[in-house]
Order: structure tokens, then C-alpha cells, then sequence
């Protein structure tokens, strides 16, 4: 194994791309109306173009062609078909970033089954968690299969064998897809995306060929996509800023993408830098904890030789954009070519198939310094009155062509620019809904407009995401919601019953959200006994939900805010937190 991110102190540039330049003319998107018949049409077309780069594959098979894709493409749909796998049956694809993967995504398209992607255990220890995960899956959808490699074929036979799926592992002997499904209706489903966060709240995300064509219309005429152009992309696949903005978007377009394993970056930050120098890399996306984590470290890092100068669009989305975090990562990296006009903050959801709005190409993020109190208290943009009241916001742009974006009060009704309420969307790309969830589709979906769940505000046709009316929290990019990290809390001995409440609570140093637990307990007046309760409250939680708190805070009964009726405020005690004001 080798990989093409090379550490050595002059990075060298991929041989596909020594005579790369900037290229003006568009990139097209494909004018089928389908997975199937977009990757049969463009293997005729340009068997050999590179539809992906694969750093983590042995050498031979780091450059996969429009041709070997489809080849590898018809031996996973044989082997699915082998397997009893028909035209709308759900397979769950559960590979780490890898050619394997990506076979096997195209191989269902090409069968006209709907694929549904599930993170994999990294560690032992996460295996559980998987596990739960995928049975959740497995109790919403009724898939038919599941694709896995060697190392879980013995726990996922043993485990989802009973309930009538078949296991199958790559590789996969040579074979062909008898009819591809190139007639696939625009309305037939072509992906289920699961949410993030804990198992009980995940919720699939069902994506029809029109929608995903369009999501991919809407990146690329946002971006907007170059002859030329190739994404660098780390980002899991079972999400959907790896999945349809790093994968999918580009094959529609023509264009290659380099797909990186999350483990690297998460591992070696400075991975995601050499591949952009390595593949002249254009477009790159990543959350902002990715950018903070970076600029809190580059000093560690050996960076000498790196060129940052093609890097065309350097997306920032999936969690809220922090203004520290945009100046930081420019400062550290604008000496090795990055440009601070290539920073572009971004907002978006699985439900619309990824892209709701982009910071204008070309131009510098917008940042404004607004009244942290005026927001807080009356939900609007107003100058601040001292220099503790002021606080930046950072603008997530302007919508992406064919998405609509409006502001509203809880009524409905549009406010006027400055004025936050919360954030609704639609767009031709919009989800046909939550699978197996009809009632909470229609909740979340009215009149063609989806309710995101998020708050923001509008000034000059930008939107500005301030927080989330939900409860969930945002840690490096995944979503979370609070209640099974209380349930956790709550078995340990010591604590109030009903007394815990999770938050999310911005770091400002590392780009994300921290998970802060407060807990009401007895033993608050002995800071001894309060640290060992919050040791055994930490190992408790991340025991159950995989997650570890950054923070306890134990305080006494009847500490923690709430509403007349007894329910938590958590936004109210994210921020008691965040200002210290929690007694």
C-alpha cells in the first residue's frame, strides 16, 4: 500500500496533472435522467477520462477510469442480483471510502436498487455502535442486502442473516448487470441518506434521480464547476457533503474527484493540504472544526514545498461558520498560495440533497459585527453597544441556483431582513421525504417549504445561521440530539433524577461545538466528590452514545432553566454556560 499524499519535504504534483491550468469554460451536467444512464453514457463517451482518485489504494488502483468503474460497477450489480436483489430494494452499503465502495454505490444504481450507505466501525470499540446503527436501518427500510467487508461478515451474518438480508463481501468475480435500469422514472428513488446523530433519531432521507440531479445541478452552477476542475474531498460517504457534493456531483459533471479516507485527515490533518497540492485540487469542502483543527496545528506540521494556489473554492458548511476560525486558517495558509477570496462559507441539508446557499464566488466572506444581546433577546441584527456586547456573524451566502430561502416567524410568516426567525427552504431538489415517516415528513415539509430546524437572519440577500430551534448538537460536523446523553447521565448513581441537560457550547479554538453536560446533584458542594461523579458521568455517556463529554458541571436541584411546563431550555443553558452565568 502507498499512498500519493506524499510527507516528504517537496511535495510532488500527480503526472495527470503537471500540465493542469485554469480552464474558464463550464462544465456540463449530464442530460440523463438517471444514475444508471448517466454512467452507462459517459463510459461510451470517455472510457478512459479518471472519474476518481484513490490515494489510500495500492498504486495500480489509485487512478480508477469512467471504464474500470463501470466494469467494477456491473460485478457488484451481478453479484447483488446473484444475491436476489431486484429494481427498488434497499442494499446497505457499509465500506470505508475505498473502490470497493464506490463500485458497489454505481453497481445498485445500475441494478435500479436504492443504496443506503452506513458509516463502519473504525475501532472495536465503535462496533456496537454500528451495529445499533445499522439495525435501526435495517427496522426503517427492510433492505434486501447489505455490503460489508471480511472483517464484519461474521457479526453482520450473525446479526441480520435472521432477518432475511443477505451478507456480501467485495471483491466481486467479473459479471454484467442483465438490464440496467437506464428507464428509471425521475421519481424512483435513487438514495437513502440517514441522518447523523443517535440511533433512535436517525431519520432516511429519501432522494429521487430529479432530486439528486438537481442537487448536483445546483453545486455545479454554484461553484460554479470548470473544465478542469477536481474535488479533494475527505469527507465520509455516508454523509451527505462527502456523498453528493464530493462523489457525485463531479461524475455528473464530467469532472474527478480525489476521495480520501476520514480516518486520514482525522489522523494527519495535514493530508488533506498535500492532496490539493498532489491533484492541483480546485474545490475542497470540509466543516469548520476541519479548518479550525488545521490552523491550530499547521505549526506542527512540515509544509514546506506546499501549494495551496489552485484551490479555486474552499467550502465551509455543515455547522455553524466561525469568523475566528475563517481569518486563522487564511493567516496560516495564505503564505503557501491559499487566496482569502477562496474561502467560502456555505449552508445546506441532506433533505435538499446537499446545497442550500454559497458565499458568492470570488469575493471575500461577509462578516458582520452584530449585538450579542439584541440577538439573543429580541432576534434582531442591530449594531453592537460596547465591545463585550459585539459579536461576528458570518454570512452562508446567497441561495444556489433553484433553491429558494426565506425567513419566518412561527407562523409562517416572512420577516424582513434583519430580523431572525427560522430559516425554510425549497427547491426542485427537495427530498420526496423521510422513509417510513409520513407524519413527520408532513411536519417538516408544508407546501413544498421544509422547516430546517435552524435560525437565522437575512441582510442584503444573505443568510446568516445563528443557531438551531432544535436541540441538537453539532459536534465536527455530525448531529446529535441531547436526550439519550441525559438517559446515560442519568444512571449514574448520584444524580437527580430528570436534573441533566446536554448542550452544544461553541470553542471558539477548535472551530465546533463542545458537549457540555449539567447535572443536578447532592454531591455539587464537594468538589472532590463532584470531579469523580463527573468522571463516572463522562464514562457512562460515552460508553452508551459513543460520545465523550468535554465538560461536567454539577450543580444543585432546581438549577437548570426551565419552562413552566418542566421542560429543559437548553439554548437558555447553552448560553448561561457560554457566558458564565450558570449559578
Amino acid at each position: 500500500m502507498r499512498t500519493s499524499t506524499s510527507t516528504s519535504t517537496q511535495p510532488t504534483v500527480h503526472p495527470d496533472r503537471l500540465d493542469w491550468h485554469p480552464d474558464p469554460t463550464p462544465a456540463r451536467p449530464t442530460a440523463k435522467r438517471n444514475l444508471a444512464a448517466a454512467l452507462m453514457d459517459r463510459a461510451a463517451r470517455e472510457p478512459d477520462a479518471v472519474a476518481y482518485y484513490l490515494p489510500e489504494e495500492p498504486e495500480e488502483a489509485e487512478r480508477m477510469t469512467v471504464g474500470v468503474l463501470y466494469e467494477r460497477a456491473n460485478a457488484a450489480g451481478a453479484a447483488l442480483s446473484a444475491a436476489g436483489v431486484r429494481r427498488g430494494d434497499r442494499v446497505i452499503l457499509c465500506l470505508d471510502t475505498s473502490a470497493e465502495l464506490v463500485a458497489a454505490l454505481y453497481g445498485t444504481a445500475l441494478l435500479g436498487a436504492v443504496p443506503i450507505l452506513a458509516e463502519p466501525p473504525l475501532t472495536v470499540g465503535r462496533r456496537k455502535l454500528w451495529l445499533d446503527r445499522v439495525t435501526h436501518m435495517v427496522r426503517v427500510t427492510g433492505p434486501k442486502a447489505v455490503v460489508c467487508d471480511e472483517l464484519l461478515r461474521e457479526t453482520a451474518h450473525e446479526t441480520l442473516t435472521p432477518r432475511g438480508l443477505r451478507v456480501l463481501c467485495p471483491p466481486f468475480a467479473p459479471g454484467a448487470v442483465a438490464e440496467p435500469a437506464v428507464d428509471a422514472a425521475p421519481e424512483e428513488l435513487a438514495l437513502i441518506q440517514f441522518s447523523s446523530g443517535t440511533t433512535s433519531a436517525a431519520k432516511g432521507i429519501m432522494l429521487s434521480h430529479r432530486g439528486l440531479l438537481a442537487a448536483a445541478r445546483s453545486i455545479g452552477e454554484g461553484i460554479p464547476y470548470r473544465r478542469g476542475d477536481i474535488m479533494i474531498s475527505w469527507l465520509p460517504l455516508h454523509h451527505d457533503m462527502g456523498m453528493v457534493g464530493g462523489l457525485l456531483s463531479t461524475f455528473l459533471h464530467d469532472l474527478p474527484s480525489a476521495l480520501m479516507r476520514p480516518l486520514s485527515f482525522a489522523t494527519r490533518p495535514q493530508t488533506w493540504l498535500r492532496a490539493i497540492h498532489r491533484y492541483r485540487g480546485t474545490v475542497s469542502p470540509a466543516p469548520n472544526f476541519a479548518y479550525r483543527l488545521v490552523a491550530s496545528t499547521a505549526h506542527r506540521m512540515d509544509l514546506t514545498g506546499l501549494d495551496l494556489s489552485s484551490w479555486r473554492s474552499a467550502f465551509n458548511g455543515a455547522e455553524v461558520v466561525e469568523a475566528g476560525t475563517l481569518r486563522d486558517f487564511t493567516r496560516v495558509m495564505r503564505p503557501h498560495g491559499f487566496r482569502p477570496e477562496s474561502m467560502r462559507p456555505c449552508y445546506g441539508m441532506a433533505e435538499l440533497g446537499l446545497a442550500a446557499t454559497f458565499a458568492p464566488a470570488g469575493s471575500l466572506p461577509r462578516i458582520e459585527v452584530l449585538s450579542r444581546t439584541a440577538m439573543a433577546d429580541q432576534g434582531i441584527a442591530a449594531p453592537p453597544v460596547s465591545e463585550q456586547d459585539a459579536q461576528s456573524y458570518v454570512s452562508s451566502g446567497i441561495p444556489v441556483p433553484g433553491i429558494r430561502v426565506r425567513v419566518t416567524d412561527p407562523e409562517g410568516r416572512e420577516l424582513p431582513e434583519g430580523h431572525a426567525g427560522s430559516v425554510r427552504v425549497a427547491s426542485e431538489s427537495m427530498m420526496a421525504g423521510y422513509y417510513g415517516m409520513p407524519e413527520r415528513t408532513a411536519e417538516d415539509l408544508r407546501d413544498g417549504w421544509l422547516d430546517t430546524g435552524d435560525l437565522g437572519f437575512t441582510l442584503g440577500g444573505e443568510l446568516f445561521v445563528t443557531g438551531r430551534s432544535k436541540d441538537l448538537i453539532i459536534i465536527a460536523g455530525g448531529n446529535y440530539q441531547p436526550q439519550p446523553l441525559e438517559l446515560a447521565a442519568t444512571t449514574v448513581e448520584g444524580v437527580r433524577p430528570g436534573g441533566v441537560a446536554a448542550v452544544g457550547v461553541l470553542d471558539p479554538e477548535q472551530g465546533t461545538e463542545r458537549l457540555v453536560m449539567a447535572v443536578e446533584s447532592r454531591l455539587h458542594s464537594d468538589p472532590e466528590e463532584a470531579a469523580l461523579l463527573g468522571k463516572r458521568i463522562e464514562l457512562a455517556v460515552s460508553k452508551a452514545t459513543g460520545l465523550r463529554p468535554s465538560e461536567v458541571v454539577v450543580v444543585p436541584r432546581k438549577t437548570l432553566p426551565r419552562t413552566p411546563s418542566g421542560k429543559a431550555q437548553r439554548p437558555l443553558l447553552a448560553r448561561m454556560l457560554a457566558e458564565g452565568t450558570l449559578p
